[in-house]
């Protein structure tokens, strides 16, 4: 018990130290591993401070501490800022989430519904800030958003990056 303890100090810990840099419109985008499937993830933060992202359930918003909790010990999670002015994606990500179907992997940019996390912070960014975080020269219709157009988009400064030491 005292080792479960421990480790959920070190989470409350982790999250309260990134709480306090957060902004609306921040993104944070975790590193790959097992908690992610051996993928890499990315939620927008909301003007609540919660976390809106794509989930195999569909779209869901999380306090920042569950939000961590399902990312596992030895990942990271990186906090980027927005360049330009990011509220109107926060905005969207809020009212959009509940549109959000399940998990699916579409490359149909319109579509709310069958969503990916890369997807899903793009469209906020798209529809809400009228913003390309892809810097693509020619906008389709229908593309994959990787994790690399997230995470080196050239609009956003890393402002942190967390290890996380908890197990849980």
């Amino acid at each position: 018990m005292r080792e479960s303890k421990a480790e959920f100090e070190k989470l409350f810990q982790t999250a309260s130290n990134l709480q306090k840099l957060l902004q609306a419109g921040d993104v944070l985008y975790s590193s790959i591993g097992p908690s992610t499937f051996f993928f890499s993830h990315a939620g927008i933060v909301g003007s609540d401070g919660r976390i809106f992202h794509a989930h195999p359930s569909g779209g869901i918003t999380e306090s920042l501490t569950v939000y961590l909790s399902r990312h596992r010990y030895g990942g990271t999670i990186t906090l980027l800022r927005p360049k330009i002015d990011p509220s109107g994606a926060a905005d969207w990500a809020e009212r959009s989430i509940s549109l959000m179907k399940g998990y699916r992997f579409s490359r149909t940019l319109a579509d709310p519904a069958w969503n990916y996390c890369t997807k899903f912070v793009w469209q906020a960014f798209w529809s809400g800030a009228s913003t390309d975080l892809t810097s693509a020269r020619k906008q389709l219709p229908k593309r994959w958003i990787f994790p690399h157009h997230i995470k080196h988009s050239s609009l956003f400064e890393p402002i942190a990056k967390f290890s996380l030491e908890y197990r849980l």
